[in-house]
């Protein structure tokens, strides 16, 4: 995989690779460059890194970057605080979806919108589709606000649940 890193004003964005992933379920986190956060490793972070690891396990590793996460480092401490990334490559519709998480210490402040922004970015450099949904259950106002920073727009809604989507071009 390539080890491109993102960068944005405070932020870090590295691709983690298959075998960093495999570190992270295993909590062998001291195999990893960046010291990550214990409150970034949420149970539910855990669980989305395992489903990647099966997707990711049987498609060619050029393509990795779109599947997996990127690790959110902050620049001011080098501690990674979140993790971001696609859900891989776009649908049949041409749309990639997101996924997110942040350490509870750093919410509030901006980091995730900024980490958004820098993946859209990164994205957008390539024609690999329309654009980019994200999931956000209806009580989660913290993600709601970064969507709607990211100029996401509200495309459907459930009981639970509401569908932003960005278009890309």
């Amino acid at each position: 995989m390539n080890k491109e890193f993102l960068e944005s004003e405070r932020l870090f964005l590295k691709p983690l690779s298959f075998e960093e992933l495999q570190c992270i379920i295993n909590n062998q986190l001291n195999n990893i460059e960046a010291k990550i956060e214990l409150e970034a490793l949420l149970d539910s972070v855990k669980l989305a890194i395992s489903k990647k690891l099966i997707k990711m396990k049987n498609i060619d590793e050029d393509i990795h970057e779109w599947y997996t996460y990127w690790l959110i480092i902050n620049k001011e401490n080098q501690k990674g605080i979140g993790f971001i990334g696609f859900k891989g490559l776009p649908d049949a519709n041409g749309y990639l979806e997101v996924g997110y998480s942040i350490s509870s210490n750093y919410r509030r402040k901006r980091f995730m919108t900024e980490a958004l922004e820098t993946l859209i970015r990164w994205a957008g450099k390539f024609q690999m589709g329309k654009g980019i949904t994200a999931r956000a259950l209806k009580t989660n106002f913290g993600s709601i606000k970064v969507l709607n920073n990211c100029n996401f727009k509200l495309f459907s809604s459930t009981e639970q649940e509401i569908i932003y989507i960005n278009k890309l071009r």
